[in-house]
């Protein structure tokens, strides 16, 4: 199975909807003659919505949990819910279509709300509305589909699938903190998981000695040298990858893996440097962690879906932040063919790779019929 995109926005057509936006009445005049009256009106609110912050960066992290399933490749389709209008009885009280409609492999249908939890005080409790929770609970009720909630973690770049019973009212706001959202996770229905591997991972730059030269003495022994690489290479645990799938799985985890990186260079016996090592491993906050780690013999990485949304992040914003785009177009799978299935029947695996996936401590599925 293979995930591609269904269809190509055209501007020419997608621009017609907004019409109704922008001229909300109609005039006595044709409307290509209110063509500049409609640039205005699409002008001031594209500049409203860029001067806005938090409204970008809400569509950033939505167009970043679609870019996530879609790179993660265990579902089949995604497709955008809360676009165009609709009617509704209102009987029964307000509907509010989620952002997102997702088709499992089994044919469940998800409906999912994705929310940006920003770093706002200690930036660890979700606060939605309540009549907001209700209204989309009562879409997902009308139109076939369990209701899940996608939040992302903005200072921990982590994602959590939850459902909405997993919320505790309090007031007019349903609150839910990061550790419960932890417990009742299910980004493992999307095909999330934790990925380990021994550490350290290295990348080292090897020098080509024959072709070092002097460019300046500076007296007193000191001079310039002017150096050559050589060569590169990947390190898992201090051995050699070759494997290209394997170098590339490499070179993924140490751009994106979370693990802190420290440089480290190395001289012969003459002070001449002969490589350079950008060495990347956990963070481990005493000798108990050592040793633990030491033991199982692997540390963890961060999940899939932070490792893409990461590389994600940085596609679209400057090192500074500044958003500089909404979103990146995704590769379908891609998550999925950085670790083939066949990996783990490999006889002979420089860079050795554990994968766990995480179920919810709290079940709170719906019953099957």
């Amino acid at each position: 199975m293979t995930l591609r995109r269904g269809r190509k926005g055209n501007l020419g057509l997608e621009v017609l909807p907004l019409l109704d936006l922008a001229l909300p009445e109609p005039g006595q005049e044709l409307l290509r003659d209110r063509h500049a009256e409609t640039v205005t009106a699409i002008s001031d609110a594209l500049l409203s919505s860029l001067d806005n912050p938090s409204r970008l960066q809400g569509w950033q992290v939505q167009y970043a949990f679609e870019a996530v399933v879609v790179a993660l490749g265990s579902v089949r389709l995604i497709k955008t819910e809360d676009s165009g209008l609709f009617y509704f009885d209102d009987a029964q009280g307000q509907i509010q279509p989620p952002d997102f409609r997702i088709v499992l492999n089994d044919g469940a249908q998800l409906l999912v709300e994705v929310k940006n939890i920003a770093p706002i005080g200690n930036g660890l409790e979700a606060k939605i509305r309540a009549a907001d929770v209700t209204a989309a609970q009562a879409y997902a009720q009308a139109t076939g589909g369990r209701l899940l909630y996608a939040l992302f973690w903005s200072r921990m770049r982590m994602w959590t699938l939850v459902d909405p019973s997993t919320f505790r009212l309090v007031g007019k706001y349903q609150r839910l903190s990061a550790t419960d959202a932890a417990m009742a996770n299910e980004m493992h229905l999307l095909g999330d998981g934790h990925l380990a591997t021994e550490p350290p991972l290295t990348f080292s730059v090897v020098m080509n000695r024959d072709q070092e030269r002097v460019v300046e003495r500076l007296g007193e022994g000191e001079e310039t040298r002017a150096l050559t690489i050589g060569g590169v290479e990947l390190l898992a645990a201090g051995r050699i990858i070759t494997a290209p799938d394997e170098r590339r799985l490499a070179w993924f985890l140490m751009l994106h893996g979370g693990w802190s990186e420290t440089q480290t260079s190395h001289f012969d016996d003459e002070g001449r440097l002969e490589r350079l090592d950008y060495v990347f491993a956990p963070d481990l906050p005493d000798d108990v962690a050592v040793r633990q780690m030491a033991e199982q013999g692997f540390a963890f990485l961060d999940t899939l879906s932070t490792l893409y949304t990461r590389q994600f992040l940085e596609a679209v914003t400057t090192e500074d932040g500044e958003i500089r785009a909404l979103r990146e177009e995704p590769e379908p799978a891609v998550l999925a063919q950085l670790i083939p299935d066949s990996y783990w029947e490999r006889k002979h695996r420089v860079l050795r790779i554990w994968r766990f996936q995480m179920q919810p401590a709290i079940d709170t599925a719906p019953p099957v019929d």
